[in-house]
């Protein structure tokens, strides 16, 4: 999931007094307190605030930085000696206007000449690495530039998968020693989760007897949505099945022509709407396997929703989304093959047990939003060299949960 900006922004200055009043309440921390400003701010998406969870209890204060143009502000407080880290997500918006290559290369070059601003000033950089490049490329090879200067100029490159670094290397290098690896972690809390299933499907008009498949998420060329009823459109084994599709659609080519198939389609219900954070349980408690028929992707927030909630996935081979699953709670299909999705399709009819809930909990359960987010903090001041044992000082807390622990959690998908 790409990162999407906040409809209303900070005014000038308005970062500054965050970041400071931010600092003031680490002044009892034992090590060196560490602002972090972050960006882009995804409000739509709980990511960012379970990621940062814990990061207080770290001595990090996480604060967001809404508008580009608000960047300077960071980096001078960092002039004037207080410790600060650049945490860069999403790189998508960076191009998103430019209407040529050679407009792609000038913004590229520009916000690189910013990040080194920046780091003169002493300012510390990091980066997510949530895709290889965005999802609607426009322009490949400036995209890459870009990616690799970041790169380049960053202390730490966070990643959520240990096969990230070979899988970038065709457009990108992440060398070693500024890797990171801490789990996309599972949405527990984020979301409303009090319906009952029988509830669910009542509200939707879904049979009991029906096998259930939902795609939940923005609805956009690289969910693979038409692939997905190609494949459906092959399923004719009697047994009555139902797949829901809720989501907000781009206007990106492809995606009305999807929308239109599954408009009519008698066994399809289409949801073609930007589904408010407190009726994703409808769709996920409805349903008995959350399909992500992807054509690319790195790394999938939709995944690890669905694993919250329990169920059973069917996902691409071959890529980032794989190395979470196994064969328990899961069944992949090659990207690009209809009939080998069709198979994975019907294969899930494996997976309508209590088992393989328990399993995909299981999982979930294993990649606890505070865990990591406390693992990120502490393993980000560890590349930093900025532990408080490096400065003689008392360690910071554990990774463990912490009853109570505060919470950033935003507005949901």
């Amino acid at each position: 999931m790409e990162g999407q900006p906040r409809s209303t922004g900070q005014q000038h200055g308005e970062f500054t007094d965050e970041a400071v009043r931010a600092l003031r309440a680490l002044s009892g921390y034992p090590g060196e307190p560490i602002l972090l400003g972050y960006h882009p701010v995804a409000r739509m998406n709980p990511y960012q605030g379970l990621l940062y969870q814990r990061s207080w209890e770290a001595g990090i204060a996480a604060v967001p930085i809404v508008r580009p143009e608000r960047v300077p502000e960071l980096t001078q407080l960092v002039s004037r000696g207080f410790t600060g880290v650049l945490h860069l997500h999403w790189l998508n918006l960076v191009l998103a206007d430019a209407g040529s290559p050679a407009d792609a290369r000038k913004a590229t070059d520009v916000f690189l000449r910013d990040l080194d601003g920046f780091r003169k000033a002493g300012g510390r950089l990091a980066w997510t690495v949530h895709n290889i490049l965005p999802h609607g490329s426009r322009h490949d090879e400036q995209e890459a530039r870009l990616r690799g200067g970041v790169v380049e100029r960053c202390d730490v490159v966070h990643v959520m998968t240990p096969q990230t670094p070979e899988q970038v290397r065709s457009w990108f290098q992440i060398p070693d020693e500024k890797v990171l690896f801490v789990e996309h972690p599972s949405y527990a809390g984020a979301y409303e989760d009090w319906i009952s299933r029988a509830q669910a499907r009542h509200e939707l008009g879904i049979m009991p007897d029906e096998v259930v498949y939902a795609v939940v998420g923005a609805i956009r060329p690289y969910k693979g949505l038409n692939e997905l009823l190609d494949a459906w459109e092959r399923l004719d084994d009697g047994r009555p099945r139902r797949l829901v599709i809720g989501g907000g659609p781009s206007e990106e080519d492809g995606v009305a022509e999807a929308l239109e198939r599954a408009a009519v389609h008698p066994t399809v219900l289409l949801h073609a709407r930007q589904i408010p954070s407190d009726e994703i349980q409808l769709f996920l408690r409805a349903a008995d396997v959350a399909v992500l028929p992807y054509t690319r992707s790195l790394n999938s927030g939709a995944q690890l929703l669905a694993l919250t909630f329990g169920l059973p996935v069917i996902v691409p081979a071959g890529g980032g989304l794989e190395e979470v699953v196994d064969t328990r709670f899961a069944r992949t299909f090659e990207p690009g093959d209809t009939d080998d999705l069709a198979r994975a399709l019907l294969a899930a009819d494996e997976l309508l047990g209590a088992d393989a809930r328990a399993a995909a909990l299981e999982e979930a359960e294993r990649r606890s939003p505070a865990v990591l987010s406390a693992r990120f903090a502490h393993g980000l001041r560890e590349r930093l060299g900025l532990t408080p044992q490096a400065t003689g000082r008392a360690a910071p807390a554990t990774d463990e949960p912490a009853s109570g622990a505060p919470s950033q959690v935003v507005a949901a998908r």
